[in-house]
């Protein structure tokens, strides 16, 4: 088991994007309970917590782009 979860390439980012949007949507909806519930507006709040999780993949994505951009490898059409 160990072995195969070592195979899969950027195991750790993948993991950190499905964590991010299961927060983000976690957050939304128990955002959505409280304004059903109490008819208080959790916009803030919600803007703060999808910020942070938008925040956290915008540098992954970020870092994903500049590392790459160096290293391009040419094609040889031959």
């Amino acid at each position: 088991m160990i072995d195969k979860l070592r195979a899969v390439p950027h195991l750790f980012a993948k993991s950190m994007v499905i964590w991010c949007v299961i927060c983000g949507t976690v957050a939304s909806a128990y955002a959505m309970r409280i304004l059903s519930r109490t008819g208080h507006d959790p916009a803030a709040l919600l803007g703060v917590i999808l910020a942070f999780f938008g925040g956290e993949l915008l540098l992954m994505c970020l870092k994903t782009v500049l590392s790459g951009a160096g290293t391009k490898k040419e094609d040889n059409h031959e």
